[in-house]
Order: C-alpha cells, then structure tokens, then sequence
C-alpha cells in the first residue's frame, strides 16, 4: 500500500464524520493536490527548462547551445511536450521560433513552478550547496567580494548541514528577474532601478556619478566643468536593452538638470572597449562613480556641476516571497545594506 493509500484510507472515516458538517478545507487541498498530482506524473520537469529557454533564446538553436545538447535532441524534446499536452506551443519559421496562443497561454501558467518548487525544497533543505548568484557588468571586485562573504555559509537555525556555497556568472540585468523566476539563480546583481516587481534588492554600495574622460579630453585640464561645457558632449552608454531602469533613468535626470546628452552606445561590459571608445572619439564623456578611474592613468574624473548628481546604486536582488528573499533580508540586517522591499 503506497503513503498516499495509506493516508487516503485512515482518513475515511474522517471525512465521514465530516460530511454532515462540511469537509476539512485542509484535507481537501491535500486531496486535490494528490489528483493533480496523478494527471502529470508522466511530465518531466526538463521539457519546462527546454521550453523556458526556447522561448527567451528565440531561436531552438540558440537554446540548445546554452542548454548543452544537440539541435535535433531540443527539437524533438519540444515536440514530445507538445504532444504531451495536446496543442502546437511554437510557430517555427527561417528567423527563429514564436509563441502560439497556446504557448502563450502554457507560458503564463508555468513561468513559476521552477521557482516554486525550488522555494518547497528550500523550505526543508534550506542550505543549498550552491547559490548560484548571476552579476552585471563592470561591477567592482569589493561588491562581489562583500556579497560573497555576506551570503556564503549561511543556514537557518537548527541546520547542521554545511553552509550554502556562492558560485557567480556573468548575467545581463535584462536577463536577470526572468532567470530569478525560474530558479536558474538564486540571486543577482544589478543596478538599481530595476523594471521587476517579482524581486526584492538590498543596496550594496551606493556613489554618485561623475564624467568621466580621457586624459587628453580638452576638458580634461578643468577642475570644474559646467553644464555649458557638457552640452557639447556626447555621452558614452549602454546599448540598446541593458542595464534596463538604470540605462532610461539616468539620462532623464541629466535632462532634468540640462543636459540633453546624444548617448554614444558601447558594450559595457568590455573594459577594453570603453577605454577604447573615450580615447579615440572626440567629444565624448562617461558617468562613472569616481573609484573607477582612481587607478587607471588614462582617465580623469571630474564632478557633475549639481549637487544632487544621479546614484549609481548596485543591489543584491531575490525572488519576492522565496526562502533565498529572506536570506537576503537577514543578511543585509547584518551587514548594513539597505533592504527595500517595495
């Protein structure tokens, strides 16, 4: 006799005696929990991953190079789940994969099993061996190294299992509150503001914003710079869909002093070419906080002439209502990092 029987069985008499008063609302979740539970025994979690990535790579070739497996082992994967389910999930063309009506529909409902199953298996393993944490570019080796040691080893009260390990990849911003969804992270990241109402953050290092320039910038001898000198500038920033909050917030708070910047779009995540960039374009600037540059000898740092610059704000981001979301709030009340909930 399974556990289920067995339980099913010793509380029949139960619910007997329960039916003339109404059933227990708890038994009857269980209850249909279990017959949910028998319509998808046969489903393997992987076709949700498959489908997931599928649907954010856009194309099934992409997907499969970053799931590690085979264009025509993905392909009929995808196939196998739709058959599964009964409905055409992907209308397939020479540009790449769109979702159906169906697929849409799939999509809405899944998104969060991932995550929610993950937060059940937390809830009685809370320490998992490793946190897989995604972090944006060009962020300074002190934050990693603080989030590291804020978040490492930790374990709830009463846990004698090692503490958690913290393994960090690059992840863009964009990407970062889809994979915290789905539970391919446990934390990320990012500069705030972020468009995400499923996360919480707690601020690791908060500095003000200066223009940055290279040492041989005619603008470079000033000590001072008005906004009358930046108005001529074109200011060095993210390409198109990253650093999304952060990259639209920016420039309209410099609108707001005054300056209307032309933005000069540069991959930010390559050192190499953001140096590149401000040394060999005429009248170009970047906003940088002023420890960026206090090492690298071809560029200078000049203060925004206002005395409320923008804020670059970098934050350790979880999923809202998760176990990793009250880990990062214990955490933060350690170490002093502003927690904002909302």
């Amino acid at each position: 006799m399974s556990v289920l029987d067995e339980w099913t069985g010793r509380h029949a008499s139960a619910h007997d005696g329960l039916d003339a008063q109404g059933s227990d609302p708890a038994d009857d979740l269980l209850l249909r929990a279990m017959a949910d539970a028998r319509e998808v025994d046969d489903f393997d979690m992987r076709h949700l991953r498959y489908f997931l990535t599928v649907v954010r790579a856009g194309t099934v070739s992409a997907a499969a190079q970053e799931l590690r497996i085979s264009q025509p082992s993905l392909s009929q994967q995808i196939r196998r789940l739709e058959r599964r389910i009964g409905a055409t999930l992907f209308i397939r063309s020479s540009r790449g994969v769109e979702l159906t009506a169906s697929g849409r529909a799939f999509l809405r409902e899944i998104q969060g099993i991932p995550g929610q199953l993950r937060s059940a298996i937390a809830a009685v393993a809370p320490a998992p061996q490793v946190w897989l944490v995604g972090v944006c570019g060009a962020v300074p080796a002190e934050v990693l190294i603080d989030v590291q040691n804020g978040l490492s080893g930790r374990r709830t009260p009463g846990d004698h299992q090692p503490g958690a390990r913290v393994r960090m990849r690059s992840v863009d911003s964009a990407d970062q509150g889809e994979l915290l969804r789905h539970g391919e992270i446990a934390f990320g990241i990012v500069r705030l503001p972020i468009p995400s109402p499923h996360v919480v953050c707690a601020v690791v290092r908060e500095e003000p914003l200066g223009v940055v320039m290279a040492r041989e910038h005619p603008l470079a001898a000033r000590p001072e710079l008005t906004l009358r000198d930046l108005t001529r500038q074109r200011l060095l920033w993210y390409s198109e869909g990253c650093a999304p909050g952060f990259a639209e917030s920016v420039p309209a708070q410099l609108a707001r002093l005054g300056w209307n910047s032309v933005l000069h779009p540069v991959d930010q995540d390559q050192p190499a070419l953001f140096l590149h960039a401000l040394r060999t374009t005429p009248n170009l600037v970047a906003l940088r906080p002023r420890h960026v540059v206090e090492r690298e000898p071809w560029l200078v740092w000049r203060p925004l002439p206002t005395p409320r610059p923008p804020r670059e704000r970098l934050a350790v981001t979880a999923l809202r209502g998760s176990y990793t979301a009250r880990v990062l709030q214990e955490t933060a009340a350690e170490r002093g990092w502003l927690f904002l909930a909302d």
